[in-house]
């Protein structure tokens, strides 16, 4: 995988998570598998196609998205990831790609990005695609949260 086409990602995510008020988050690990599967509670799937083909994920736990829709509607609290928080956590995935597809117009890739797939439940896998996955793991305050990023 080029560089060149993984730092969009990382910077949309970066970028649009500052600017809805969660300062703190940090790049805190990078891995490689073999496919795109996550483990993780919440799942949010974005299409790619055009320029490039392939899918993006943001994986997290059920109690990081509730934290990540609280700071999102500012500060409201939210216990149970019901409705409110769903539809705040797949509008955070579709900001994200938005925000990378403008970053991947700069290095001359037209792309473009499907509505936002949202998969959740407990001691669930979900096995998206087999192409090989680069995983980048996020840090802050509202928890942890891996972006994964599958290109063909």
């Amino acid at each position: 995988m080029d560089i060149k086409y993984i730092n969009p990602f990382i910077n949309g995510l970066l970028n649009v998570c500052q600017m809805l008020g969660m300062q703190e988050l940090k790049r805190t690990g990078l891995s490689k598998r073999e496919k795109l599967q996550t483990e993780h509670d919440v799942n949010i799937i974005i299409g790619l196609v055009g320029g490039l083909k392939g899918n993006v994920v943001l994986s997290m736990h059920e109690a990081t998205a509730c934290n990540i829709s609280s700071t999102m509607m500012g500060g409201m609290p939210v216990s149970q990831f019901d409705l409110m928080p769903k539809s705040a956590i797949c509008e955070l995935a579709n900001m994200v790609a938005g925000n990378s597809v403008s970053n991947l117009q700069e290095v001359g890739s037209l792309v473009d990005i499907t509505p936002p797939t949202l998969i959740s439940g407990k001691n669930m896998v979900s096995m998206i695609s087999m192409v090989e996955t680069l995983v980048v793991q996020f840090s802050g305050a509202e928890g942890s949260l891996d972006l994964n990023i599958a290109l063909e």
